[in-house]
């Protein structure tokens, strides 16, 4: 197999954290993975960490490149709804999957992965503000509370938990009313 780009190098890394664990990247497991010499790596990347370097960055781009459409139009229930059903979507892209399973399994290890999952969280709670206030239930309680709602849904996403949040949604709605 011919390497085209540093980003399939950066991907297959991803995918070895993502599924195997942080411990089990090297320079030979990436080589096994993508089928060639370890020496061709060098060819894009000199040591492992430049390849993580841009491997969360390149996954940065991507996931900002995805964006997240607030819709606020509709009751509660209907708005909730679809905010959940737009970040399920981001987290469950297969291409963007490695990515955020990466950050999620090394937030509590890695600087990167850390300061990557807090700026999901504060991006996921802003939005989930706006939400709250649209529907004029300006409380930081409830706006927090879907948030972490949301955040257990999507982090179970990430593990491969296939389940419908839209329950969740429904019943916070009622919260609300």
């Amino acid at each position: 197999m011919k390497i085209k780009d540093r980003n399939e190098i950066a991907d297959a890394a991803l995918e070895i954290i993502a599924f195997e664990g942080v411990d089990k990247l090297s320079m030979q497991s990436l080589a096994e993975h993508l089928e060639i010499a370890k020496s061709s790596i060098y060819n894009w990347f000199s040591s492992k960490e430049e390849i993580l370097e841009y491997a969360f960055s390149e996954g940065h781009r991507r996931l900002m490149a995805k964006g997240f459409r607030l819709n606020l139009e509709g009751n509660a229930e209907t708005v909730l709804r679809k905010a959940a059903d737009e970040w399920t979507a981001i987290f469950s892209d297969e291409a963007l999957l490695p990515y955020l399973r990466t950050i999620f399994s090394l937030k509590y290890s890695d600087i990167r992965a850390k300061e990557e999952a807090k700026a999901l969280f504060l991006m996921l709670h802003s939005q989930i503000d706006v939400i709250m206030a649209s529907l004029k239930k300006r409380e930081p309680f409830l706006s927090s509370l879907f948030t972490a709602l949301l955040l257990q849904h999507l982090e179970s996403v990430l593990e491969g938990n296939v389940e419908d949040f839209r329950k969740d949604a429904e019943g916070f709605a009622r919260l609300l009313e």
